[in-house]
């Protein structure tokens, strides 16, 4: 049940307990039609009411397009009540003594305030002033300034004093309830939120452990398999799986390292001109073992382009791009270049490999997450490079990105504020 109506119930009831009284009270000194007028009204209000009520009950399972929603009806409600305190009001007046004038100002003083109370909705709402409960006292000051008596100035700046008090205490509680709203909605969203991060954590600890145990089981079975073949060739195999097995558990150890530095801000950039050309191609050299290990081939183009960057951060965060195109695209060759964007360096990895799902590119940045489309057998890592790779490119002041147009394989960038000229 909504909260409003039990007030408008309220409302209702003493609205035709009043209206009755005044008939019994005053009756006898009303001609005849005025009377009938009086109680034909109440009894079309009566009816009214009911019949709006009856079509919200019975259209709440109906689809919201064919359905007489509660706003609606509270509306119709409150200017249905409104219509007939008004005439009732100014029907009755003409023969009431003093005591039965008091008691329906009164009562329509205590309309107003559970009118108030009505048109406090659902956040988010409007904190202003609504008119619905104002046309009640209007029209009691419009009465008494036409039929001047000496209650008539105390009532209309009653009136017009209760009114303004109302509404403003009708914003003031509509702001504290939009407030209290957001605060539930911000801590609902904290919850998740630390729900997710504890949920990305637990899921960092799994892979760590899966993902360092690998190369480190990897490197005892070749050392020991080093130790015990009398074969020369064999032994240099499995020296040279013992080498790949540190680096890969280096690599890891690095990069989870990487991570918990930016996340706790403990990187501060130190910006310079460098060259892009000479960069990239250290990039692919650093890279080439793992992408020769892979069958991958890694072409650096040269580049005259100068951008303004820390060169650390810069290779780190380029490296990264390089490594999960190497490492997780299944593809055969990766190319790496330069170019200028709206005044500002871009540097592409661009692989021929199976690309990025749609539904994987909005999160793909975020941390601990991976793409679905190279398979569990060649997943490993933590999910972590693509995510540091943009840290490191904000605290430089610049960003990476993937270009969803690419769809044979997948093109990252890497952008960073350009410099003109060629560095030295």
């Amino acid at each position: 049940m909504p909260r409003a109506l039990p007030m408008h119930l309220l409302a209702m009831l003493a609205q035709v307990g009043v209206t009755l009284f005044a008939i019994w009270d005053i009756g006898p000194a009303m001609p005849a039609p005025v009377r009938g007028l009086l109680i034909g009204m109440l009894v079309v209000f009566i009816a009214l009411w009911a019949g709006v009520i009856a079509a919200w009950s019975l259209g709440r399972g109906r689809p919201p397009g064919r359905r007489l929603t509660w706003r609606r009806t509270n509306w119709l409600i409150t200017w249905l009540g409104n219509g007939a305190n008004i005439a009732g009001y100014w029907i009755a007046m003409p023969y009431a003594p003093e005591g039965l004038i008091l008691l329906l100002s009164m009562f329509a003083y205590g309309t107003v305030t559970l009118e108030v109370l009505g048109s406090i909705q659902r956040p988010p709402a409007g904190e202003g002033w609504v008119l619905n409960p104002l046309a009640l006292p209007a029209s009691m000051s419009l009465y008494w300034a036409l039929h001047w008596s000496v209650w008539s100035a105390p009532l209309i700046l009653y009136s017009l004093a209760y009114s303004v008090v109302m509404m403003e205490l009708r914003r003031i509680v509509q702001r504290a309830v939009n407030r209290a709203h957001a605060a539930q909605q911000a801590a609902e969203a904290a919850l998740v939120q630390v729900a997710a991060e504890r949920d990305a954590k637990t899921r960092f600890l799994a892979s760590a452990s899966h993902d360092l145990g690998q190369p480190l089981q990897a490197a005892r079975l070749s050392f020991d398999q080093m130790r015990r073949s009398p074969d020369p060739a064999q032994r240099e195999r499995a020296a040279r799986r013992v080498n790949w097995a540190f680096d890969a558990t280096e690599q890891l150890l690095r990069q989870m390292l990487d991570h918990l530095r930016l996340e706790s801000g403990a990187v501060t950039p130190r910006l310079e001109t460098l060259s892009v050309g000479p960069l990239i191609a250290r990039v692919a050299e650093l890279n080439e073992p793992a992408a020769r290990l892979a069958g991958v081939e890694v072409h650096a183009l040269p580049s005259r382009l100068a951008a303004r960057a820390d060169p650390a951060l810069t290779e780190r965060a380029l490296g990264n791009l390089v490594a999960n195109s190497i490492r997780h695209a299944k593809a055969r060759r990766v190319l790496m270049g330069a170019r200028r964007h709206a005044g500002q360096v871009r540097l592409w990895v661009i692989d021929d490999g199976v690309g990025i799902a749609p539904a994987d590119a909005p999160r793909l940045f975020q941390d601990y997450v991976q793409g679905s489309n190279h398979g569990d057998e060649i997943r490993g890592g933590f999910g972590l490079g693509l995510s540091s790779a943009r840290r490191m490119a904000g605290l430089m002041g610049g960003d990476v990105g993937l270009d969803a147009k690419w769809t044979c394989g997948s093109a990252f960038w890497l952008e960073l504020r350009g410099v003109e000229g060629k560095a030295s």
